[in-house]
């Protein structure tokens, strides 16, 4: 009889992806072109360039970077006890989630999580596939399938 290695996720992840920044740039450029093509006023593309900027800066700084995730041991269920290790405004920390839900895409895959320390919210985390490993895509992309319906 052969052992056959169990799958669990301890995935560590990139703090950067090209993949983000290519989808990020093509929609900013899509926006951009369209903000051209209307006619307005140059004090309102000014307005627009500002409250563009503001958001953007807004959006980047205030995200949560996950820099780790790691599943509960074997023996416990599948959506308790998950573990992320978090880069925040705070510098990084370690926050304890149930998974919820997990979505496989050709490009990404979407963890949705319910926080449960260090206070109770609701987080979504996108993880491209130029973030982590061959060997950890594949992990995360047999946990999307099977987590469908059982979670």
């Amino acid at each position: 009889m052969t052992l056959t290695p169990s799958l669990r996720i301890d995935t560590a992840i990139q703090p950067t992806s090209s993949l983000r920044f290519l989808l990020y740039g093509g929609l900013g450029s899509i926006m951009g072109l369209l903000a051209w093509l209307a006619p307005l006023v140059l004090w309102q593309y000014v307005c627009l360039l500002i409250v563009t900027t503001a958001v953007t800066l807004y959006l980047a700084l205030s995200r949560p970077i996950p820099l780790h995730v790691s599943q509960p041991p074997l023996s416990q269920r599948i959506n308790k006890h998950w573990q992320l290790l978090i880069r925040t405004s705070r510098g990084d920390e370690l926050w304890q989630s149930q998974l919820v839900a997990v979505h496989g895409y050709r490009w990404a895959v979407s963890l949705e999580l319910i926080i449960v320390e260090p206070y109770r919210r609701p987080l979504s985390i996108t993880i491209f596939r130029d973030q982590v490993s061959v060997n950890q895509w594949r992990e995360l992309g047999v946990l999307a399938n099977i987590s469908t319906n059982k979670i």
